[in-house]
Protein backbone atom coordinates (compact mmCIF):
# COMPACT_ATOMS: atom_id res chain seq x y z
CA UNK A 1 0.00 0.00 0.00
CA UNK A 2 1.48 2.74 -1.39
CA UNK A 3 -0.63 6.34 -0.54
CA UNK A 4 -2.41 6.35 3.00
CA UNK A 5 -4.76 9.18 3.26
CA UNK A 6 -5.23 10.90 6.36
CA UNK A 7 -9.01 11.45 5.34
CA UNK A 8 -9.82 7.89 4.51
CA UNK A 9 -10.51 5.32 6.64
CA UNK A 10 -10.50 1.65 5.84
CA UNK A 11 -13.38 -0.46 6.71
CA UNK A 12 -12.83 -4.25 6.57
CA UNK A 13 -16.32 -5.99 6.60
CA UNK A 14 -15.31 -9.80 7.28
CA UNK A 15 -18.58 -11.23 5.79
CA UNK A 16 -18.08 -14.21 6.81
CA UNK A 17 -15.91 -16.75 9.01
CA UNK A 18 -17.05 -19.80 6.57
CA UNK A 19 -14.51 -20.88 4.19
CA UNK A 20 -14.58 -23.24 1.60
CA UNK A 21 -10.52 -23.71 1.69
CA UNK A 22 -8.42 -25.08 4.48
CA UNK A 23 -5.02 -23.25 3.25
CA UNK A 24 -2.48 -24.49 5.78
CA UNK A 25 -0.95 -20.95 6.70
CA UNK A 26 -4.54 -19.16 7.13
CA UNK A 27 -4.42 -16.61 10.16
CA UNK A 28 -8.03 -17.07 10.47
CA UNK A 29 -8.15 -21.13 10.33
CA UNK A 30 -8.09 -21.55 14.08
CA UNK A 31 -10.70 -19.36 15.07
CA UNK A 32 -14.17 -19.98 16.22
CA UNK A 33 -15.71 -17.39 13.80
CA UNK A 34 -17.72 -19.24 11.20
CA UNK A 35 -20.88 -17.26 10.93
CA UNK A 36 -22.08 -14.99 8.48
CA UNK A 37 -22.08 -11.06 9.33
CA UNK A 38 -26.07 -10.00 8.64
CA UNK A 39 -27.16 -7.01 6.79
CA UNK A 40 -27.91 -5.27 10.22
CA UNK A 41 -24.48 -5.11 11.08
CA UNK A 42 -23.02 -4.03 8.06
CA UNK A 43 -25.47 -0.96 8.24
CA UNK A 44 -24.56 -0.04 11.27
CA UNK A 45 -20.93 -0.41 10.81
CA UNK A 46 -20.82 1.86 7.30
CA UNK A 47 -23.19 4.58 8.96
CA UNK A 48 -20.56 5.15 12.41
CA UNK A 49 -18.43 6.31 9.34
CA UNK A 50 -20.83 8.39 7.16
CA UNK A 51 -19.24 11.51 7.77
CA UNK A 52 -15.99 10.37 6.31
CA UNK A 53 -14.53 8.93 2.96
CA UNK A 54 -14.48 5.07 3.42
CA UNK A 55 -12.66 2.12 1.35
CA UNK A 56 -14.66 -0.69 1.96
CA UNK A 57 -13.03 -3.74 1.82
CA UNK A 58 -14.76 -7.13 1.86
CA UNK A 59 -13.17 -10.09 3.50
CA UNK A 60 -13.04 -12.99 5.50
CA UNK A 61 -13.29 -16.30 5.67
CA UNK A 62 -14.40 -16.29 1.62
CA UNK A 63 -16.80 -13.02 1.29
CA UNK A 64 -18.52 -14.44 -1.71
CA UNK A 65 -19.81 -17.07 0.44
CA UNK A 66 -22.15 -14.47 1.88
CA UNK A 67 -21.92 -12.74 -1.63
CA UNK A 68 -25.69 -11.64 -0.85
CA UNK A 69 -24.72 -9.33 2.13
CA UNK A 70 -22.02 -7.22 -0.59
CA UNK A 71 -24.84 -7.05 -2.98
CA UNK A 72 -26.74 -5.30 0.00
CA UNK A 73 -24.03 -3.58 1.38
CA UNK A 74 -23.30 -1.76 -2.02
CA UNK A 75 -26.80 -1.17 -2.59
CA UNK A 76 -27.14 0.82 0.63
CA UNK A 77 -23.47 2.84 0.12
CA UNK A 78 -25.18 3.82 -3.00
CA UNK A 79 -28.67 4.62 -1.72
CA UNK A 80 -27.50 7.09 1.03
CA UNK A 81 -24.88 8.78 -1.05
CA UNK A 82 -21.41 7.61 1.53
CA UNK A 83 -18.22 8.38 -0.39
CA UNK A 84 -17.07 5.20 -0.79
CA UNK A 85 -14.76 2.60 -2.85
CA UNK A 86 -15.04 -0.97 -2.75
CA UNK A 87 -12.28 -3.81 -2.79
CA UNK A 88 -12.32 -7.25 -2.03
CA UNK A 89 -9.88 -10.43 -1.53
CA UNK A 90 -11.36 -13.45 -2.72
CA UNK A 91 -9.87 -17.14 -3.40
CA UNK A 92 -11.68 -16.83 -6.34
CA UNK A 93 -13.05 -20.42 -6.25
CA UNK A 94 -16.77 -18.86 -5.84
CA UNK A 95 -17.18 -17.31 -9.10
CA UNK A 96 -19.81 -17.84 -11.44
CA UNK A 97 -20.19 -16.00 -14.78
CA UNK A 98 -23.58 -14.17 -12.86
CA UNK A 99 -21.40 -13.25 -9.91
CA UNK A 100 -18.23 -12.17 -12.04
CA UNK A 101 -21.05 -9.65 -13.72
CA UNK A 102 -22.19 -8.48 -10.06
CA UNK A 103 -19.25 -7.93 -9.51
CA UNK A 104 -18.16 -5.42 -12.48
CA UNK A 105 -21.47 -3.71 -12.12
CA UNK A 106 -20.63 -2.87 -8.58
CA UNK A 107 -16.94 -1.66 -9.22
CA UNK A 108 -15.06 -3.74 -6.99
CA UNK A 109 -11.62 -3.88 -7.07
CA UNK A 110 -10.26 -6.91 -6.82
CA UNK A 111 -7.72 -9.31 -5.50
CA UNK A 112 -7.36 -13.21 -6.12
CA UNK A 113 -5.46 -15.00 -3.84
CA UNK A 114 -3.03 -17.50 -5.70
CA UNK A 115 0.51 -18.52 -4.14
CA UNK A 116 1.83 -19.90 -7.70
CA UNK A 117 1.85 -22.16 -10.50
CA UNK A 118 -1.19 -24.93 -10.44
CA UNK A 119 1.13 -27.35 -8.51
CA UNK A 120 2.22 -24.78 -6.20
CA UNK A 121 -0.93 -23.49 -5.42
CA UNK A 122 -2.45 -26.81 -4.81
CA UNK A 123 -0.50 -28.18 -2.36
CA UNK A 124 -0.58 -25.00 0.25
CA UNK A 125 -4.70 -24.04 -0.76
CA UNK A 126 -6.37 -26.28 -3.05
CA UNK A 127 -9.01 -25.78 -5.69
CA UNK A 128 -6.71 -24.31 -8.22
CA UNK A 129 -9.14 -25.38 -10.93
CA UNK A 130 -11.75 -23.39 -9.52
CA UNK A 131 -9.48 -20.36 -8.94
CA UNK A 132 -8.58 -20.40 -12.44
CA UNK A 133 -12.00 -21.06 -13.76
CA UNK A 134 -13.09 -17.66 -11.81
CA UNK A 135 -10.61 -15.36 -12.67
CA UNK A 136 -11.33 -16.79 -16.50
CA UNK A 137 -14.99 -15.52 -15.56
CA UNK A 138 -14.01 -12.11 -14.47
CA UNK A 139 -11.39 -12.06 -18.06
CA UNK A 140 -14.95 -12.36 -19.82
CA UNK A 141 -16.37 -9.37 -18.47
CA UNK A 142 -12.89 -7.56 -18.81
CA UNK A 143 -12.37 -7.49 -15.04
CA UNK A 144 -8.72 -6.53 -14.34
CA UNK A 145 -7.48 -8.64 -11.18
CA UNK A 146 -4.50 -8.46 -8.76
CA UNK A 147 -2.80 -11.11 -7.83
CA UNK A 148 -2.06 -11.74 -3.70
CA UNK A 149 0.84 -14.72 -3.02
CA UNK A 150 1.46 -15.81 0.15
CA UNK A 151 5.41 -16.40 -0.02
CA UNK A 152 6.60 -19.72 1.91
CA UNK A 153 9.49 -21.71 1.77
CA UNK A 154 7.55 -24.23 -0.22
CA UNK A 155 6.48 -21.67 -3.17
CA UNK A 156 9.12 -18.71 -3.20
CA UNK A 157 11.23 -20.30 -5.83
CA UNK A 158 8.44 -20.71 -8.06
CA UNK A 159 7.39 -17.21 -8.00
CA UNK A 160 8.81 -16.11 -11.57
CA UNK A 161 6.88 -19.06 -13.01
CA UNK A 162 3.85 -17.25 -11.48
CA UNK A 163 4.37 -14.32 -13.43
CA UNK A 164 4.94 -16.82 -16.70
CA UNK A 165 0.96 -17.90 -15.19
CA UNK A 166 -0.20 -14.84 -14.61
CA UNK A 167 0.40 -13.28 -18.03
CA UNK A 168 -1.42 -16.71 -19.38
CA UNK A 169 -4.19 -15.75 -17.15
CA UNK A 170 -4.68 -12.42 -19.59
CA UNK A 171 -6.45 -9.93 -16.85
CA UNK A 172 -3.72 -9.94 -14.22
CA UNK A 173 -2.78 -6.48 -13.92
CA UNK A 174 0.00 -7.09 -11.20
CA UNK A 175 1.23 -9.85 -8.23
CA UNK A 176 1.98 -8.80 -4.22
CA UNK A 177 3.75 -10.78 -2.19
CA UNK A 178 2.62 -11.71 1.46
CA UNK A 179 5.06 -12.76 4.01
CA UNK A 180 3.92 -16.21 6.18
CA UNK A 181 3.03 -14.61 9.26
CA UNK A 182 3.38 -17.34 12.59
CA UNK A 183 -1.16 -16.70 13.30
CA UNK A 184 -3.81 -19.42 13.02
CA UNK A 185 -2.66 -22.65 11.00
CA UNK A 186 0.49 -21.72 10.12
CA UNK A 187 1.49 -22.54 13.89
CA UNK A 188 0.50 -25.96 13.13
CA UNK A 189 2.61 -26.45 9.90
CA UNK A 190 5.62 -24.94 10.64
CA UNK A 191 7.60 -28.29 9.45
CA UNK A 192 5.50 -28.57 6.10
CA UNK A 193 4.86 -24.61 5.45
CA UNK A 194 8.44 -22.79 7.03
CA UNK A 195 9.29 -19.27 6.22
CA UNK A 196 11.10 -18.61 3.12
CA UNK A 197 14.75 -17.77 3.33
CA UNK A 198 16.24 -14.36 2.96
CA UNK A 199 18.56 -15.65 0.12
CA UNK A 200 15.14 -17.12 -1.61
CA UNK A 201 13.25 -14.28 -1.36
CA UNK A 202 15.93 -11.81 -2.91
CA UNK A 203 16.45 -14.39 -5.56
CA UNK A 204 12.86 -15.17 -6.34
CA UNK A 205 11.93 -11.19 -6.37
CA UNK A 206 15.03 -10.47 -8.65
CA UNK A 207 13.81 -13.57 -10.95
CA UNK A 208 10.08 -11.92 -11.00
CA UNK A 209 10.99 -8.79 -12.08
CA UNK A 210 13.27 -10.58 -14.93
CA UNK A 211 10.39 -12.84 -16.25
CA UNK A 212 8.24 -9.94 -16.30
CA UNK A 213 10.45 -7.12 -18.46
CA UNK A 214 11.23 -10.52 -21.00
CA UNK A 215 7.47 -10.45 -21.37
CA UNK A 216 7.14 -6.81 -21.84
CA UNK A 217 9.94 -6.57 -24.68
CA UNK A 218 8.40 -9.25 -26.25
CA UNK A 219 4.26 -8.49 -26.09
CA UNK A 220 4.77 -4.82 -24.75
CA UNK A 221 2.16 -6.12 -21.79
CA UNK A 222 3.78 -6.36 -18.30
CA UNK A 223 2.76 -8.19 -15.06
CA UNK A 224 3.58 -5.70 -12.42
CA UNK A 225 5.41 -6.30 -9.43
CA UNK A 226 3.90 -4.70 -6.64
CA UNK A 227 6.92 -4.53 -4.54
CA UNK A 228 9.24 -3.14 -7.32
CA UNK A 229 6.60 -0.46 -8.32
CA UNK A 230 6.08 1.04 -5.03
CA UNK A 231 9.88 1.18 -4.20
CA UNK A 232 10.10 2.77 -7.93
CA UNK A 233 7.32 5.50 -6.74
CA UNK A 234 9.01 5.89 -3.45
CA UNK A 235 12.30 6.53 -4.84
CA UNK A 236 11.20 9.62 -6.44
CA UNK A 237 10.40 11.00 -2.76
CA UNK A 238 13.04 12.96 -0.69
CA UNK A 239 11.14 11.37 2.47
CA UNK A 240 7.66 10.24 3.66
CA UNK A 241 5.59 9.97 6.64
CA UNK A 242 6.39 6.49 7.44
CA UNK A 243 2.83 5.53 7.91
CA UNK A 244 3.03 1.35 6.48
CA UNK A 245 -0.82 0.75 6.03
CA UNK A 246 -3.85 2.30 7.78
CA UNK A 247 -3.94 0.26 10.70
CA UNK A 248 -0.45 1.48 11.54
CA UNK A 249 -2.08 5.57 11.72
CA UNK A 250 -5.27 4.35 13.50
CA UNK A 251 -7.44 4.66 11.04
CA UNK A 252 -8.26 0.68 10.67
CA UNK A 253 -11.54 -1.35 11.24
CA UNK A 254 -11.79 -5.05 11.14
CA UNK A 255 -15.28 -5.63 11.66
CA UNK A 256 -16.37 -10.00 12.40
CA UNK A 257 -19.53 -10.84 11.75
CA UNK A 258 -20.66 -10.21 15.47
CA UNK A 259 -19.82 -6.51 15.25
CA UNK A 260 -16.68 -6.57 17.35
CA UNK A 261 -13.61 -4.90 15.54
CA UNK A 262 -10.02 -5.16 15.72
CA UNK A 263 -7.55 -2.94 13.33
CA UNK A 264 -6.41 -5.82 11.80
CA UNK A 265 -7.38 -9.10 10.82
CA UNK A 266 -4.26 -10.62 12.01
CA UNK A 267 -4.87 -9.78 15.24
CA UNK A 268 -8.64 -10.75 16.06
CA UNK A 269 -7.32 -13.33 18.83
CA UNK A 270 -5.50 -11.11 20.85
CA UNK A 271 -7.58 -8.97 23.30
CA UNK A 272 -5.31 -6.11 23.50
CA UNK A 273 -6.16 -4.83 20.24
CA UNK A 274 -10.04 -5.18 20.66
CA UNK A 275 -11.23 -2.10 19.63
CA UNK A 276 -15.35 -2.62 20.69
CA UNK A 277 -18.24 -3.17 18.83
CA UNK A 278 -19.88 -1.78 16.22
CA UNK A 279 -23.48 -2.04 17.92
CA UNK A 280 -22.40 -0.42 21.12
CA UNK A 281 -20.29 2.53 19.91
CA UNK A 282 -18.30 4.54 20.38
CA UNK A 283 -15.00 2.34 18.88
CA UNK A 284 -12.04 2.75 20.50
CA UNK A 285 -9.21 3.84 18.30
CA UNK A 286 -5.88 1.63 17.76
CA UNK A 287 -2.79 2.07 15.84
CA UNK A 288 -0.65 -0.37 16.01
CA UNK A 289 2.95 0.02 16.94
CA UNK A 290 5.61 -0.17 14.40
CA UNK A 291 9.27 -1.25 15.62
CA UNK A 292 11.50 0.30 14.00
CA UNK A 293 15.32 -1.36 14.42
CA UNK A 294 18.68 1.42 15.04
CA UNK A 295 20.40 -0.65 12.31
CA UNK A 296 17.25 1.08 9.97
CA UNK A 297 18.32 4.78 10.57
CA UNK A 298 21.65 4.13 8.67
CA UNK A 299 19.56 2.20 5.42
CA UNK A 300 20.32 4.28 1.98
CA UNK A 301 16.39 4.05 1.77
CA UNK A 302 15.72 5.15 5.68
CA UNK A 303 13.86 8.53 4.47
CA UNK A 304 11.97 6.81 1.84
CA UNK A 305 10.61 3.58 3.50
CA UNK A 306 7.49 2.48 5.29
CA UNK A 307 9.22 -0.57 7.27
CA UNK A 308 8.04 -3.81 7.79
CA UNK A 309 4.05 -4.74 8.07
CA UNK A 310 3.40 -4.23 11.90
CA UNK A 311 1.24 -6.98 12.51
CA UNK A 312 2.95 -9.46 11.03
CA UNK A 313 6.43 -8.02 12.51
CA UNK A 314 4.53 -8.60 15.83
CA UNK A 315 3.04 -11.91 15.63
CA UNK A 316 6.35 -13.21 13.78
CA UNK A 317 8.19 -12.18 16.99
CA UNK A 318 10.50 -9.82 14.88
CA UNK A 319 9.60 -6.61 16.40
CA UNK A 320 12.92 -4.57 17.01
CA UNK A 321 14.93 -7.53 14.96
CA UNK A 322 16.72 -7.01 11.86
CA UNK A 323 17.07 -7.71 9.44
CA UNK A 324 13.36 -9.30 8.92
CA UNK A 325 11.83 -11.02 6.16
CA UNK A 326 10.16 -7.94 5.64
CA UNK A 327 13.13 -5.79 5.23
CA UNK A 328 14.92 -8.26 3.24
CA UNK A 329 12.26 -7.70 0.71
CA UNK A 330 11.99 -3.78 1.16
CA UNK A 331 15.76 -3.79 0.23
CA UNK A 332 15.40 -6.05 -2.57
CA UNK A 333 12.80 -4.32 -4.16
CA UNK A 334 14.42 -0.77 -3.43
CA UNK A 335 18.24 -1.76 -4.69
CA UNK A 336 16.36 -3.44 -8.44
CA UNK A 337 14.23 -0.44 -8.36
CA UNK A 338 17.46 1.73 -8.08
CA UNK A 339 19.20 -0.24 -10.78
CA UNK A 340 16.64 0.20 -13.47
CA UNK A 341 16.06 -3.49 -14.08
CA UNK A 342 12.12 -2.73 -13.90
Amino acid sequence: MFVISKDVVLIVLWTTGRCNLACKYCYAGSTHIKEDMDFETAAQTVDLFSDQPMKIQFAGGEPLLNYPLICQVVDYVKEKHYDASFQMQTNGTCITPEIAAGLKKMKIALGVSLDGPPEVNEFTRGKTREVIAGIQCLADEGVKVNINSVVTSHSVLQLPKLVNFAYYLGNVGGIGLDLLRDAGRARDHTDTIPKAAPAQLQKALKEMVETSQELYELTDKKIIIREIHEARQRLKMSSCDKAYCYASCGRSYVVLPNGDVYPCGSLIDQADYYMGNVKTPPLKSVAIEKAEPQACQSCDFYAICPGGCPSRLLINGDKGQHPSLDCVLKKAAFDLAKKGIY
